[in-house]
């Protein structure tokens, strides 16, 4: 079968649901609210209803989960919110796995690409299956969008690509700050090549960056200063990103984390300079984003960079940064891609290392508070420990 062929993405599909249950077997078979699932888009919806789409979260919006809390509010019991979450988590993140086989986007070997988005490390797989962290994979599509080849005939109709690109751009735009972060690399494509659909595109990520912007410059937040410290950062690079990446959350924080920052810095600069040099386009930017992305995580914790050494904690951040590279490998071609089957396999030993399979959630037993939702104010916890929802006796008027 070929990458393309409707029996290749069919098996891919159902090896990603397979993993998914695998790494996260709870909560599918017992839903239950994760964090701002429940404290944020349950309880926004519940209070303010369709107005929630437009209140922001962290200083940018979230359009993808306020839907699914909209969907989810309008045609099912509170009992079974929970589970409308997570299910809806999951067939989007099949959509994101599916749109790898975009036949624009000419990655080669895109099954194996597209199992990476889910067998990729990820210490116990805090972005899978809950709608708070969807927008992290909803960045991969805009990724995919970025490096298309432009809308042509051979690929069907044309009016429809350009349509689904920049509905993707805005939905996917508008659930997360990660559009922003890649409008650079939108407008770097749009110079070397001015053709009417970059130009189109890129005007329409920055549109879309800019509310995000908006959004962020109206929110209101203290500063933390900036906080400095060579062996700290020297940490989180070579224990958290690079060496948890390749060895695994327990052998890399065994290591010396100054040897594995320097390797690092070594190996993605000459990495970035070999795929520059034989202008393998794909390479250079997956690398390129996996950068902009960790220089992102260190800017959130500019103030306090020492919270992202502990593996559980941000392991969000890294989740783009190793899909990156992992992807690199994949796009690799020529004589330095001759080790590269054996580094995949290296960073599938480290993700089966990192908490592949999580912990069942503790039971709250959502369904015995749902009943009294409406009637009675209610203080509902919620996974993860300490979390709680907090819900008055009656809901928004409207």
């Amino acid at each position: 079968m070929g990458d393309n062929s409707k029996g290749s993405i069919l098996l891919v599909l159902c090896l990603a649901a397979l993993i998914l249950t695998i790494r996260k077997t709870d909560a599918l078979v017992n839903p239950q609210f994760w964090a701002e699932d429940g404290t944020l888009f349950f309880l926004e919806q519940y209070k303010y209803g369709v107005s929630a789409f437009f209140r922001d979260y962290a200083g940018y919006l979230h359009l993808v989960p306020r839907v699914i809390a909209l969907f989810a509010d309008r045609f099912f019991p509170y009992s079974l919110v929970p589970t409308v979450y997570n299910y809806s988590s999951l067939f989007i993140t099949l959509l994101v796995v599916l749109s790898v086989f975009s036949p624009r986007f000419k990655l080669n070997n895109k099954p194996l690409a597209a199992l990476a988005i889910v067998l990729v490390p990820h210490y116990k797989n805090e972005i899978f299956l809950n709608i708070t962290n969807l927008q992290w994979l909803l960045a991969i599509v805009l990724i995919i969008v970025l490096l298309k080849s432009n809308p042509a005939i051979e690929y069907g109709n044309i009016s429809l690509q350009y349509i689904s690109d920049l509905a993707i751009i805005v939905i996917c735009g508008l659930t997360g700050p990660f559009i922003v972060f890649l409008a650079p690399f939108f407008c770097y494509k749009y110079f070397q090549t001015k053709t009417k659909y970059n130009s189109i595109v890129t005007v329409a990520v920055v549109l879309i960056s800019a509310i995000q912007l908006y959004v962020l410059s109206s929110s209101t937040s203290e500063s933390t200063g900036f906080n400095f410290s060579l062996d700290i950062y020297s940490q989180v690079i070579g224990h958290k990103f690079w060496g948890s990446f390749w060895l695994g959350s327990k052998l890399a924080y065994d290591l010396n984390h100054y040897f594995l920052s320097c390797i690092c810095i070594v190996v993605m600069t000459l990495m970035l300079w070999l795929a520059f040099r034989q202008k393998n386009v794909f390479a250079f930017f997956f690398i390129s984003i996996s950068c902009v992305f960790i220089l992102a995580a260190f800017y959130r914790f500019i103030g306090n960079p020492e919270i992202l050494i502990v593996p559980s904690n941000g392991p969000r951040y890294f989740y783009i940064p190793y899909l990156m590279l992992t992807w690199s490998l994949i796009a690799w071609q020529g004589k330095y891609a001759k080790w590269k089957k054996g580094l995949l396999i290296l960073i599938l030993i480290s993700s089966l290392n990192n908490k592949f399979h999580s912990q069942a959630f503790i039971d709250y037993d959502w369904k015995s508070y749902s009943d009294r939702i409406g009637k009675e104010s209610l203080a509902i916890p919620i996974n993860p420990e300490g979390w709680i929802v907090n819900l008055d006796a009656s809901p928004r008027s409207n």
